[in-house]
């Protein structure tokens, strides 16, 4: 066999062009039409991408535009999957120092929105392939490289995919973090619907549940005591209060400064009879879950977090609080909610929203083992696999685990403005995925 790592790195100027391409497409969310359920540029963008595979001697899938999937074909009936997304979160030209669909090298960083999160890192393992198969490896697995395309706002894209395919025997997907991320806490985004608020008293923060919200307004008829941080102005029909804060993702709650809290604490001390802000002061605003009585912690991923990511008044008074809480792994999202019951007032309706069920793959398992024995080996260090409060498209699926694109301590663009990619690290990263493909496929 000749020396893959070499044809890979002789190739990198053209794993390089073919990503600026697939950069190219603005891949957001777009309008569904025919063959296209999440926008035309999200299909051209797949199609270009199944197009480039199959000149390297794949065969590909098209799986009604949701996904689609590239294969080199191995000698058994196993398939190692690499799951990744074509599609992006939305990038303000404004905001940015290049263009987001430009895909310009400026200082030995590649720009542009996908780079990262999860164009750069699919592009790469699609190199690693080709190198390893331009070796003369001969791969016992079937390697599978899966490209959804709505990642980013549902993951339909895998849903519709996998009610036709198979699930692979064993997968990683190249969208979180070095070295390994075995652990993800479930997710449980839920709508506490409470009582009402005092007569004349309205209250409103955030839009998702799954980011700290930096600014929360009520308004009252009547002048009520407050201090800092909140601020009041007078209108014609009574007062406005306003907090403001600094918005976080509502995994890690306390990198941020929730606007409800201070609003909330005010509110239930100008009105301490009021069933509904005594318990959203008292118990929904601890992110730990400890005033709540739902503080669960394992020794596998830690403690709870809780959000309280959204505050609605309905026309009646009636409040609707969503939270967003990241359960620990050993936990499941039935046990959530019947903690979460038990431990709420019975006349507050509990209506779970978005859940997900946690990711936990051993760390002794065969998959995160050799993974780690990659990293660890090839960057000459000593690490562990990692927990998380995020989810990744790991725990779609059955034995697979999320494997990089983000080293340790290196810069975090995904999902903001100027996302981009380091050129070197890039570099090692395809080095990375060639190994992992080739010790997971042989």
């Amino acid at each position: 066999m000749k020396d893959a790592k070499k044809l890979l790195n002789e190739q990198f100027d053209e794993l390089v062009s073919s990503l600026q391409k697939v950069i190219s497409f603005n891949t957001e969310k777009g309008v569904a039409t025919s063959g296209a359920p999440f926008g035309k540029n999200i299909k051209d963008c797949l199609d270009y991408t199944l197009g480039l595979a199959s000149s390297m001697g794949l065969t590909t899938y098209n799986c009604d535009g949701y996904a689609g999937h590239a294969d080199w074909v191995g000698s058994t009936n196993e398939v190692l999957g690499i799951l990744g997304h074509l599609d992006v979160v939305p990038a303000k030209a404004e905001e940015w120092l290049y263009p987001p669909y430009a895909a310009e090298i400026h200082d030995g960083k590649l720009y542009g929105r996908g780079t990262m999160d999860d164009k750069g890192p699919m592009i790469a393992c699609l190199y690693a392939v080709k190198a390893l198969k331009e070796a003369g490896f001969k791969p016992s697995k079937t390697v599978r490289l899966i490209f959804g395309c709505d990642e980013e706002s549902g993951m339909q894209c895998v849903e519709h995919y996998f009610s036709k395919m198979p699930y692979p025997t064993v997968s990683f997907s190249p969208d979180g973090d070095f070295p390994v991320i075995n652990r993800e806490k479930g997710i449980y985004q839920f709508d506490v619907i409470c009582g009402k608020l005092p007569k004349g008293v309205q209250i409103c923060a955030g839009e998702r549940a799954n980011v700290v919200p930096s600014l929360c307004t009520a308004t009252a008829v009547e002048a009520l005591k407050f201090g800092e941080p909140i601020t009041c102005e007078k209108t014609a029909t009574g007062y406005t209060y306003t907090a403001t804060g600094k918005s976080a993702h509502g995994s890690t709650p306390d990198e941020g400064i929730n606007a409800t809290h201070a609003l909330l604490k005010m509110l239930a001390q100008n009105y301490p009879d009021n069933a509904t802000l005594r318990f959203l002061a008292d118990k929904v605003i601890d992110t730990t879950g400890l005033a709540w009585g739902v503080n669960l912690c394992d020794k596998e991923s830690g403690k709870l977090t809780c959000n309280l990511g959204v505050l609605r008044t309905a026309q009646d008074g009636t409040v609707t609080a969503t939270v967003d809480i990241r359960f620990p792994v050993t936990y499941t999202c039935d046990q959530m909610y019947q903690i979460l019951r038990e431990h709420t007032p019975a006349q507050f309706e509990i209506v779970p929203e978005h859940i997900s069920e946690p990711l936990f793959v051993p760390s002794d398992s065969k998959l995160v083992t050799t993974l780690m024995q990659v990293y660890n080996g090839e960057m000459k260090v000593n690490l562990e696999p990692l927990a998380i409060g995020g989810g990744t498209y790991s725990r779609c699926l059955p034995n697979c685990v999320a494997f990089g694109p983000l080293f340790p301590d290196e810069e975090q663009t995904i999902h903001m403005p100027n996302e981009c990619v380091d050129l070197v690290n890039l570099r090692k990263m395809a080095e990375l995925y060639l190994e992992a493909i080739y010790q997971l496929a042989k």
